[in-house]
């Protein structure tokens, strides 16, 4: 086909950036436009002449844009290969609910309260209850190593609250 156009507003663009054809091809019966990305391929019925536009998203580095006008039974194409650069990839930044960054070591406080507080509610209350009583002994055992004087006083209060808890149900 003599005169046949087909062109784009540029060869290199990046993921998800946005492509411009044109074409002409007035004397065909039919046209269509095929998007070759490597992954996939779309063809699109067009008119016989106009512009388009096209937000290219994933690509395996080239996409081929094919244009394909039939005239008297023959078909005719002509391709533009587009190279299409991967997205960079930015890291993330948390921010709390005025805006300010995030530190590292706060974000994992975050995650691991959060872990807790849903292991916790899932426990049944005897579980709670068993896990505040070990809790209790850890910190008496470990206070009673500086101070051996407050093992005793320490074991008193502890029995004194599971006698308030047992007295209690």
């Amino acid at each position: 086909m003599e005169k046949m156009t087909f062109t784009t507003d540029r060869t290199s663009l990046t993921e998800g950036e946005i492509i411009e054809i044109t074409w002409d091809c007035h004397e065909a019966e039919r046209v269509e436009f095929t998007i070759d990305n490597g992954y996939k391929s779309t063809v699109i019925p067009l008119d016989l002449t106009g512009t388009k536009r096209f937000r290219l998203n994933r690509s395996r580095g080239k996409t081929k844009l094919t244009l394909t006008a039939w005239v008297n039974g023959k078909d005719y194409s002509k391709t533009i290969k587009v190279r299409v650069a991967e997205m960079p990839t930015v890291e993330a930044e948390t921010v709390d609910e005025k805006g300010r960054p995030v530190g590292k070591a706060s974000q994992w406080w975050q995650t691991y309260s959060q872990r807790w507080r849903t292991s916790w509610q899932a426990m049944t209350p005897q579980k709670q209850l068993a896990t505040k009583v070990l809790a209790a002994l850890a910190v008496l055992m470990l206070f009673s190593r500086l101070l051996p004087a407050l093992f005793f006083f320490g074991l008193i209060v502890i029995m004194i609250w599971m006698v308030v808890i047992i007295t209690k149900r």
